[in-house]
């Protein structure tokens, strides 16, 4: 990566999810032994189409977005996209489970959403602003 002729961000995402996709092509018949006598082939191929969707709109996609907005926004500021991550897997999570967050994780989570926003609202004042607030300290 440090050569010259090395990609940049987005062509090395581009080759990650390539490899990951032939990668799980050769997985995919080790992960499912029993496939066949659970599944009728309309509903693996249903399976295969929306692993596919996912897999492209959910992490190749989603990571194409994360190398843009790392280079466009400050790096204490890309850094709370972690946070969201979080908390959207935990939505996605409960979703699934089909039930909603206990108190503790409503609070975590509620607690991570407030400091993003809170950090984001710290980028969002303009450098007068700042310089002004700082002046009468």
């Amino acid at each position: 990566m440090q050569s010259a002729d090395a990609p940049d961000g987005l062509q090395w995402t581009g080759l990650q999810g390539i490899g990951a996709a032939i990668g799980s092509l050769f997985l995919l018949p080790l992960a499912s032994f029993d496939l066949v006598d659970t599944a009728s082939i309309p509903e693996v191929l249903r399976f295969a189409g929306w692993a596919l969707l996912m897999g492209l709109a959910g992490s190749w996609f989603a990571t194409c977005c994360w190398v843009i907005a790392s280079r466009l926004l400050p790096l204490a500021l890309s850094a709370q996209l972690i946070v969201a991550e979080t908390v959207f897997g935990l939505v996605y999570g409960f979703r699934f489970e089909a039930r909603l967050p206990s108190s503790a994780e409503a609070i975590g989570a509620a607690l991570q959403f407030a400091g993003v926003c809170a950090a984001v609202a710290v980028f969002r004042k303009r450098p007068t602003d700042l310089s002004q607030n700082s002046s009468h300290a």
